[in-house]
C-alpha cells in the first residue's frame, strides 16, 4: 500500500537536503496543524463571502473575528488583524475578478488523494469559480509569508491533484496572494515536476524504512 502524504510537508522537503529530511519531518508535521488552524477563519469566511453573493460582509466579517479570537498563536501573533487583512484583500483585490463561486472543498475529506511515484498525495484546492472568460478555476487562497521555492513546490504538487481529479491543467490554478493582492502565476515546469518525483520516491523510501522492524 502506498503512504499517504499531504502536499504540504511534502513540499517543504521538495529544496531540502535528503540527509535532514528525518528531522525536518518532525518539525513540518508539528507546524502543518497550526498552519491549517491559523487561517482557517480566513478560509470560511471567503467561502461564505462568495456563497452570499458579497452581501453580508458585516456578518462573515463579525463570525471571521469570532473564530480567530480562538485561534492558539504565538506571542507576536495576532490571528484577528491578520485573518482580517486577508479576508479584506480578498474582498477588495480579488472577489471582483471572479465570475461565479462553483464548490467548496474545505469540508472533504482529503485523504481520499491520488497515487504519484510510490505515494498518495492529499489535499485539494479551497474551492472553484469561473473568472471573467468564464473559465473554471481551482482557487488557492495563500495568506501565510512561505518562502519561494517552497510556494512553488506545493503548486507543482497541487497540479498534480487537479490534474488527476478534474482533469485540469496546472494554469487552472488560481493562486490569490492574500498579503499582496496579487496572482501568483503557476505554470508546470518538467524541473519543478522532476523534483517533485524525486522527492515523493525519497519520501516513500524514508517512511518505509522508518516503519520497518529493526
Amino acid at each position: 500500500m502506498s503512504v499517504a502524504v499531504h502536499i504540504y510537508p511534502l513540499s517543504r522537503l521538495v529544496h531540502a537536503s535528503a540527509g535532514s529530511w528525518e528531522s525536518q519531518l518532525r518539525a513540518i508535521e508539528e507546524r502543518k496543524l497550526h498552519a491549517y488552524r491559523y487561517y482557517l477563519p480566513l478560509r470560511e469566511a471567503v467561502v461564505s463571502y462568495c456563497k452570499s453573493h458579497g452581501k453580508r460582509y458585516e456578518h462573515i466579517l463579525s463570525q471571521l473575528n469570532a473564530s480567530a479570537l480562538g485561534v492558539t498563536a504565538g506571542r507576536r501573533a495576532n490571528p484577528v488583524k491578520d485573518n482580517r487583512a486577508a479576508f479584506d484583500i480578498f474582498v477588495n483585490s480579488f472577489y471582483p475578478r471572479m465570475a461565479s463561486f462553483k464548490e467548496s472543498f474545505l469540508r472533504e475529506d482529503t485523504r481520499v488523494g491520488c497515487a504519484f511515484e510510490g505515494v498518495r498525495l492529499n489535499g485539494s484546492p479551497h474551492f472553484s469559480a469561473t473568472d471573467a472568460k468564464g473559465e473554471t478555476r481551482y482557487m488557492h487562497l495563500h495568506a501565510s509569508k512561505w518562502d519561494q521555492d517552497d510556494l512553488k513546490a506545493y503548486l507543482e504538487l497541487l497540479s498534480i491533484i487537479v490534474e488527476d481529479r478534474f482533469g485540469a491543467a496546472s494554469q487552472s490554478i488560481w493562486c490569490m496572494d492574500l498579503r499582496t493582492g496579487k496572482d501568483f502565476k503557476w505554470k508546470t515546469s518538467p524541473r519543478m515536476r522532476t523534483k517533485c518525483v524525486n522527492a515523493a520516491r525519497l519520501y516513500a523510501r524514508l517512511i518505509e524504512a522508518m516503519q520497518s522492524p529493526k
